[in-house]
């Protein structure tokens, strides 16, 4: 399949887009049963570039209208739909956007769990087609949901969405100078949104709708085909799929749920030999990620996520955060901000990226493979390309040094006094973060991204776990005098993951053998991910812990 690829790019980069018409045609596709034929078309949809999928669903179309529609089969339709779906890349004036609709329109029936699950990523598609100033494209949206309406609107999606539907329609009819066409379409679509406003009422009930489409995907692609000679192309295609699948049922989430953030999260595990304390590890720490994003946006503390659907069969689960509106967007914007490279050159969006990254490198060391997406009952948000930890290289593919430190184990509270105050602080109010934070803010009137600072900080010394509870050290710590509290200090930077990773760095024996100003380099060798804006803090806190532990040393 790659040399078929590879033919009919070349002929695309020649000019000659019959020759690479004829080479898509050889492919020769059967439309009655998943065969070789339908798998290396899809890789062609998934893989090529976006004119070579013009190319082949203009093809594919011709094949559609040659089969009796009784013999197509529905996972052959499936999957050609769900791997044009997968691609986040398709301009909004591609002639594709026309093509495809010949293609769904062959789903009979859209109350199919598979095809139900594939609708939130369909009407995010057609809303950038109703959209698009190219009248054809816009017009033969609003067709197809005219003729084929009263079948789509079948489908689940949200109150918001079928507004949001119902106004875009509207914008493209005003500008239709045909009144016989006009009314025929206001008509259709009429239908459609009366039928998708009672389904408001009559909510979807086929539980199969969480599990259907990936367990089609695995019959498609089995071990046996992933492991035949075309197996390294089929690879990045079930992926791909298998990432529209995870954004599918964040959004379904939301449909079901309505009022909260919704969080699919996927794991993929190749050993399929790890315990389950390592797997719901996961969830803890995206929970943790979540939180930290929360701290950044001056969020309170969240609430715990709430397990709505556990997929069986898979290690898939669809998770709710109990949140406002406000808070809901601020978080699922915060999450599509990891996979643009752009966000990290804003200092709040690096310290996301950071703490994302950070994550990925403890998933990997697991050999994990985790997708995550959200979604939120804004329409703008409603479906989200999903985040993936093979979006990240491996820290052996990036970093080459054996020395590597996550970004959020170097601290950026400069302020060792401070983190004295926060441990104190620790100690009064041991089950009470929210007053702890209160309390510690109102010192010199802290704002709220210094507070994230120092309980970081008091976390990688040691004194606090993760759920902002006083360590047994943190008692010790307390009970000592005030130089006796930075010896301590000392220690238990030495035993930190930056400290000793400082101290193999320098080859040091001791740690007056460890120089303040060689801090720069040391994090530039071992943490080449940190965000620029962030690197000089964190440089300046390194230099002034070591210079006071040094002192009492």
């Amino acid at each position: 399949m790659t040399t078929t690829l590879t033919k009919v790019q070349q002929f695309l980069d020649s000019g000659d887009s019959d020759g690479a018409r004829e080479e898509v045609a050889k492919i020769s596709v059967n439309l009655t049963k998943l065969d070789t034929s339908v798998r290396d078309f899809t890789t062609l949809l998934v893989l090529g570039s976006q004119q070579v999928v013009e190319i082949g669903l203009g093809v594919l179309g011709r094949e559609l209208l040659k089969t009796d529609i009784e013999e197509i089969n529905n996972d052959v339709i499936w999957l050609f739909l769900a791997s044009i779906l997968s691609r986040h890349n398709i301009t909004a004036d591609s002639p594709l956007r026309i093509s495809i609709i010949g293609l769904i329109s062959c789903v009979n029936n859209w109350e199919l769990p598979s095809f139900a699950l594939l609708s939130p990523a369909l009407d995010s598609f057609l809303m950038v087609s109703l959209y698009e100033d190219n009248p054809l494209i816009s017009e033969q949206t609003v067709d197809f949901i005219s003729t084929w309406g009263e079948n789509y609107a079948k489908a689940p999606r949200t109150r918001k969405q079928i507004k949001q539907f119902q106004s875009l329609i509207q914008l493209v009819l005003d500008k239709v100078d045909d009144l016989d066409i006009k009314d025929e379409w206001s008509e259709g679509v009429e239908t459609f949104l009366r039928i998708a406003g009672q389904k408001q009422y009559n909510q979807y009930s086929d539980q199969r709708i969480w599990s259907d489409a990936s367990n089609l995907l695995k019959k498609i692609y089995s071990p046996a085909i992933l492991n035949s000679d075309q197996g390294a192309n089929y690879f990045p295609v079930k992926d791909n799929i298998s990432r529209l699948i995870t954004s599918c049922l964040a959004a379904l989430g939301t449909v079901f749920s309505n009022d909260s953030l919704s969080i699919a999260v996927r794991i993929d595990n190749p050993e399929e030999n790890k315990p389950w304390s390592i797997l719901a590890n996961v969830v803890d720490k995206l929970e943790r990620l979540f939180q930290e994003i929360a701290d950044i946006g001056t969020i309170n503390k969240l609430p715990t996520f709430t397990p709505a659907q556990a997929i069986p069969g898979s290690w898939t689960i669809i998770l709710h955060l109990d949140i406002s509106d406000h808070q809901s967007n601020l978080l699922a914007n915060a999450i599509k901000s990891l996979s643009s490279a752009e966000d990290a050159k804003n200092e709040i969006n690096s310290s996301i990226v950071n703490s994302w990254q950070d994550c990925v490198a403890k998933f990997q060391e697991n050999e994990l493979r985790v997708n995550l997406a959200v979604s939120s009952n804004n329409p703008e948000l409603y479906f989200v390309n999903s985040i993936s930890t093979e979006d990240i290289p491996k820290v052996e593919e990036s970093v080459q040094q054996n020395i590597r430190v996550l970004s959020r184990d170097i601290p950026q509270a400069d302020n060792l006094e401070r983190v004295l105050d926060f441990a104190y602080l620790l100690i009064q109010y041991p089950s009470s973060p929210s007053t702890l934070r209160q309390k510690f803010l109102e010192i010199d009137a802290l704002h709220e991204r210094q507070y994230w600072y120092y309980r970081r900080a008091a976390e990688i010394l040691g004194l606090a776990n993760e759920r902002q509870e006083p360590t047994a050290s943190c008692y010790i710590l307390h009970r000592l005098q005030n130089e006796a509290k930075k010896r301590f200090l000392a220690y238990q930077f030495i035993s930190s993951n930056v400290g000793s990773a400082w101290f193999n760095w320098q080859n040091a024996n001791d740690l007056s053998d460890i120089k303040p100003e060689s801090a720069a380099d040391f994090l530039i060798e071992v943490c080449p991910s940190v965000a620029e804006s962030t690197a000089k803090r964190r440089i300046q806190t390194l230099q002034s812990w070591l210079k006071i532990f040094l002192r009492y040393w």
